[in-house]
């Protein structure tokens, strides 16, 4: 499977200051800390190539059955007045809000960068709620009441400080880069590690486990499909599967490119 959902982070060094006159260097990192940073690096370089257009339907099964269909529109663009920032913006449409409940969101995405967030775009000009966005586990809400939490769509564990390219292997018929993520201080409500698979040729994202705050698994993540739009492949299905609560959310995309 070749994902366009690309995405990626910079290294960086740390020192410590032991006394008034003495510096000393970090801690020697291991290879596959070096490594895992190094590849996280190359995947935060990756944005868009094109501006989208589309809609996405929210599919969720519980113990009990099918629930409720959730829809949403999405739309990837550049910001023109905001230097080098590409916004990915997510609306659900329809249904009864619950108290609290995040129903808009934007993912803003910068080459060699973290994502940065706002759930003020149903407000306020998409540029302008840029300039209040949020990073970190602030995230870690969930988008229209599916497993699907804003931290998912920006891929915020890129973000976290230990990154390690632990091995490659085999995982659903591709031959793929293992790199696991910790959260050295998880939210209550957040993510702690992400064991994540990326396809060696594409970089693109094969699977993912997630754990909670307490290191227990959490998620499963999935993309089972995907589309070619002007000759670039995009995802078109993914799959989130909690095995605490025993629930499945897919989200399936119907996207075209902009109009100009």
């Amino acid at each position: 499977m070749k994902i366009f959902l690309k995405i990626v982070c910079a290294a960086y060094g740390l020192f410590f200051v032991f006394g008034a006159m003495s510096v000393d260097a970090a801690p020697k990192l291991s290879k596959a800390e070096v490594d895992g940073r190094a590849f996280v690096s190359e995947l935060l370089r990756m944005v868009p190539r094109e501006e989208l257009d589309g809609s996405a339907t929210i599919q969720r099964r519980g113990p009990k059955g099918r629930l409720p269909e959730l829809r949403a529109n999405l739309q990837i663009y550049h910001l023109q007045d905001v230097n080098g920032t590409w916004a990915n913006v997510f609306t659900a449409v329809g249904g009864e809000a619950a108290e609290g409940e995040v129903r808009a969101f934007a993912v803003y995405r910068q080459k060699g960068k973290r994502s940065k967030y706002s759930t003020e775009v149903d407000k306020m000009r998409v540029a302008d709620a840029f300039m209040k966005s949020f990073t970190g586990d602030a995230s870690m809400q969930p988008f229209a009441g599916s497993d699907f939490w804003i931290a998912d769509f920006g891929f915020e564990f890129l973000a976290w400080d230990d990154q390690r390219k632990v091995k490659e292997e085999m995982q659903r018929s591709q031959w793929c880069v293992v790199l696991e993520s910790r959260n050295l201080k998880p939210a209550k409500n957040g993510y702690s590690r992400i064991k994540a698979w990326f396809d060696k040729d594409t970089n693109g994202l094969v699977q993912a486990y997630a754990y909670d705050a307490e290191g227990k698994w959490l998620k499963i993540f999935k993309p089972t499909s995907f589309k070619k739009i002007e000759g670039q492949y995009h995802l078109k299905e993914m799959e989130i599967r909690n095995v605490q609560t025993r629930t499945v959310t897919k989200i399936i995309y119907n996207l075209k490119a902009r109009k100009k």
